[in-house]
């Protein structure tokens, strides 16, 4: 028996000679996702034991071999999935890798076209082929879900009084905003513009069927709670312009309706005076550049078809300084008055004494008119008229008057018109002072005549 036993055991150890060492095994990884449909997963990385074997092919297999001799740490990774982890026993020749998409934040904002305010209450739907996900706005307009990244989704939005929205939506690796803006079906704009410049209107009165709805906003607009596919008599009007009248129909799709007003036309009257309020015939006028007539022998013109509105205004004659103002065309039928002033230089007169020393304070007569006083430098600044002679005089206590005449016939004249002035004679002080020598005279010979008489006196006294 022993002897069996023996032959037995060299058997047995000349099988494991001759069978040589393990071979090992061969595993295949049938990377997939399942959302809705099993599809494979080309390009996903396949760790093993912190190894990078591989990364599976267009059908989503890869196969790797192992001893067979321990456990194996699996880890599969694709961008934009979840990473996936696993062990793998000892003989196990397959596996399968389901993978998950990786979740993104998605925030849908829901606001009103009109007013650009939050839709509260809107109900809001993603769907792909896996199923549907509904939910509600807040009170900001906002609702969010949690969807699945590099994945695509039909977008749904109802509210009460709105339009369905549609959209189809690509969301990418990363959270992703929607902003949807949502037409009312109750509620339309009416934008009032000019009819030349295309210009908006603000302020302009919009009635419906005889009813007063709104005044449109700095941009032209005003918006109306009215709901649409009716037909509504429509009214438009603002100063300076005619009138809008039109029958409409607002149809389900027309949520802007533009009117376009005609500016009205206006008459005014130009009345052209001169400074002494004599009217001025043939004075040329000129509206924003352009001649539009001359003024008649009363010196005055009348403008027909004007806008409402601003224009430049520009009278000339030849004799006259050219006038330029802005002009408001407001009232049917306004008279409009310029005054044109003479060709005149801006001169000083200045007073002096000796020719040299400044006389202040004195009084400046220009044709009897008084003008003014001279300052601290003796001169004061006067406007004369070209080419006309003046009286000028200049007037101080303790001076003798001036006066002298004065023709400007340029504005080049820059230089002061001089008034040589020179201190009056004060006859009451040379009286008092020929009254005061001639009592000092008086006295003296008095006073030496007393003294020979006293001396008479002695003299016979001595006799």
């Amino acid at each position: 028996m022993q002897r069996i036993g023996t032959c037995f055991a060299f058997a047995l150890l000349a099988m494991l000679l001759m069978a040589g060492p393990a071979s090992g095994v061969t595993v295949l990884v049938n990377i997939y996702e399942k959302e809705g449909n099993i599809t494979p997963l080309p390009g996903a990385a396949l760790y093993t034991n912190n190894a990078l074997v591989g990364k599976s092919d267009s059908g989503g297999n890869i196969e790797f071999s192992h001893p067979g001799t321990e456990i194996i740490q699996i880890r599969v990774e694709k961008l934009g999935y979840a990473p996936w982890s696993g062990d793998i026993g000892l003989n196990a020749t397959t596996l399968l890798v389901e993978m998950t998409k990786k979740k993104v934040p998605l925030t849908v904002q829901v606001f009103d076209t009109d007013a650009l305010a939050p839709v509260a209450g809107a109900s809001v739907s993603i769907s792909d082929g896996a199923g549907k996900n509904t939910t509600v706005t807040d009170a900001n307009g906002t609702t969010m879900f949690t969807v699945s990244g590099d994945s695509a989704y039909n977008l749904e939005i109802t509210a009460p009084n709105y339009r369905t929205f549609t959209d189809h939506l690509e969301i990418a690796r990363d959270q992703k905003t929607v902003q949807v803006m949502l037409f009312r079906d109750d509620r339309f704009s009416v934008l009032v513009k000019d009819e030349t410049s295309g210009a908006p209107l603000p302020g302009a009165a919009v009635i419906i069927d005889g009813v007063e709805r709104g005044i449109t906003d700095a941009k032209g607009v005003v918006t109306l709670s009215l709901p649409r596919e009716k037909v509504y008599q429509v009214h438009v009007r603002i100063e300076g312009y005619d009138d809008y009248h039109e029958r409409m129909n607002v149809g389900r799709d027309q949520a802007l309706v533009t009117t376009l007003l005609r500016k009205s036309p206006y008459s005014v009257f130009i009345s052209v005076y001169n400074e002494e309020r004599d009217p001025v015939e043939e004075a040329s006028v000129f509206l924003d550049g352009q001649p539009v007539g001359s003024t008649n022998r009363y010196g005055r013109l009348q403008l027909a078809n004007l806008s409402f509105g601003e224009s430049a205004l520009e009278v000339r004659h030849p004799g006259f300084e050219t006038h330029r103002q802005q002009m408001q065309v407001r009232v049917q039928g306004e008279d409009i008055t310029v005054d044109l002033a003479f060709p005149a230089a801006n001169l000083s007169i200045a007073a002096l004494e000796g020719g040299d020393v400044p006389v202040h304070g004195a009084t400046i007569f220009i044709d009897g008119k008084e003008q003014g006083t001279t300052g601290e430098n003796g001169t004061l600044p006067v406007r004369l008229r070209l080419n006309t002679p003046y009286v000028i005089s200049a007037e101080k206590e303790g001076f003798n008057p001036v006066k002298l005449e004065k023709t400007v016939s340029s504005r080049n004249e820059t230089a002061p018109v001089i008034i040589s002035m020179e201190r009056s004679i004060d006859w009451v002080l040379v009286i008092v002072v020929l009254a005061v020598v001639v009592a000092g005279f008086m006295g003296a010979f008095l006073i030496m005549k007393k003294r020979g008489q006293a001396r008479g006196r002695s003299r016979r006294g001595g006799l």
